[in-house]
């Protein structure tokens, strides 16, 4: 009996060991699966189709392109809050975030981000019955929106600190949606936004929105890795380079945009 439950035991012993090793191999990241950060809520670079369900938009396109050319088997989108979403990107809980990341100093030194792969840069969009915004200057006074932790907010509080917008008419919202939902609800004047979005939501809406100022600065984007991630990143560059360079680029922001909004990073 000694020796048969030694055996048994063994037996277990060697079984979990073989259960151990082989969940150590498929589980957690799948190293053929491209998984992918984005917030969803951002049309027409990240956003839910009509289904509710699956992820659509330019960025979505990029990130297929990308995973094929990488050897990829498959893309899975993760949502995540954007203030949250940098955080969640260095601790693993996606390889990279293709969504919208505008370049700016604190996200070069805390992660490894691409070339830019998309030219933007912000702008102000209000109701067209709106006559007296043309400007930064113009917007003291008036009630402003934008999404929260975004290069918008950012400069909104320069402008806040520069005594050209007050503090108490700056709202912030979580998705870049409710402030263009409260702009036609007259509950704003106005809404700093990036470029992209703000073209989606005028072309849904000619008749009602305006776009009345652009930044002379571009503020392009790029795609964001972990921090330690640098060889996969330095691939995705030479991936974007070739998107660009055979018409893939062009074909993607095309569809999406109806131009081509990567040219001018040549």
């Amino acid at each position: 009996m000694f020796f048969k439950k030694k055996g048994l035991i063994a037996g277990l012993a060697f079984f979990l060991v073989l259960t151990f090793a082989l969940s150590a191999c498929g589980g957690g990241a799948n190293n053929n699966v491209l998984r992918v950060g984005v917030d969803d809520s951002y049309p027409p670079m990240e956003y839910k189709d009509k289904d509710g369900k699956t992820t659509i938009g330019f960025d979505v396109d990029v990130a297929k392109e990308l995973a094929k050319r990488l050897g990829k088997s498959d893309v899975q989108f993760i949502s995540n809050d954007w203030t949250g979403i940098f955080d969640a990107l260095e601790t693993d809980k996606f390889d990279v975030i293709i969504s919208s990341v505008s370049i700016n100093e604190d996200r070069q030194k805390n992660h490894s981000l691409t070339n830019p792969y998309i030219a933007n840069k912000l702008v102000i969009v209000t109701n067209k019955t709106t006559t007296d915004i043309k400007s930064p200057e113009d917007l003291k006074g008036k009630k402003v929106g934008v999404q929260a932790s975004t290069t918008s907010e950012d400069f909104c509080k320069d402008l806040i600190n520069q005594g050209k917008l007050e503090k108490d008419n700056l709202t912030s919202y979580p998705l870049v949606t409710q402030p263009f939902m409260d702009l036609e609800a007259g509950r704003l004047d106005a809404v700093v936004v990036d470029i992209v979005v703000a073209k989606y939501y005028i072309s849904n809406n000619k008749d009602k929105l305006a776009l009345v100022w652009e930044s002379p600065d571009a503020e392009p984007m790029a795609l964001c890795f972990k921090k330690k991630d640098t060889e996969l990143r330095d691939k995705a560059n030479q991936i974007l380079a070739e998107m660009q360079k055979d018409g893939s680029m062009k074909k993607i922001s095309e569809k999406w945009f109806g131009e081509d909004v990567t040219a001018n990073l040549k």
